[in-house]
């Protein structure tokens, strides 16, 4: 599983960068992005699920860190709000991975 992980971080890094520079390239000097992903019923709720996932995953990674030994949790959630949940979930679950087989 931990290769699993690794290269879905991998992908979960490089695929919404490049779908967002994509945008970019194609709406040069656009700006007001976040708006317009509340602009449909589609977006906004993928937006809404997106959104309450991150809140989910946030004391998911403090508990098990915790619990599991794992240092320096806070920059898992810097990750999710830089680069997405699609890096930061497996990159979390990369690195929970090599703490369960400490045990």
């Amino acid at each position: 599983m931990k290769l699993f992980y690794f290269l879905a971080a991998v992908i979960g890094a490089i695929v919404p960068y490049a779908v967002y520079f994509g945008y970019l390239a194609y709406v040069p000097g656009s700006s007001g992005a976040l708006s317009l992903a509340w602009d449909n019923p589609i977006s906004a709720a993928t937006l809404a699920d997106f959104t309450l996932s991150c809140l989910v995953f946030w004391p998911f990674v403090f508990k098990e860190s915790r619990k599991l030994g794992i240092r320096h949790a806070w920059l898992f959630i810097v990750t999710n709000i830089l680069v997405g949940l699609s890096f930061a979930l497996p990159a979390f679950l990369f690195a929970r991975e090599r703490a369960l087989e400490r045990y």
